[in-house]
């Protein structure tokens, strides 16, 4: 799981991003709202405990969690743990 998410995880994020925001731009929203609303979610619940473990900067946690979701911190805190 670790090589896949390492090697698709990112590209995945970026291209459902790029659909959902011609959907929105089409008057169809909610694919994008949730997916971001998603991604902020987890960046509070996990994300930013991780960038801490990881000693990141706060923002970057906060940037790397909202556009890529579980694909930037997991790979990380499976090293940590």
């Amino acid at each position: 799981m670790d090589k896949l998410t390492k090697q698709f995880g990112k590209p995945i994020c970026v291209i459902l991003y790029a659909v959902f925001a011609a959907l929105a731009a089409k008057k169809k929203p909610w694919p994008l709202a949730i997916l971001f609303a998603t991604h902020a979610a987890e960046c509070f619940l996990v994300g930013r405990m991780v960038a801490e473990e990881a000693g990141l900067p706060r923002a970057e946690g906060l940037a790397q969690c909202l556009a890529f979701g579980f694909t930037w911190w997991l790979p990380i805190k499976k090293h940590w743990h």
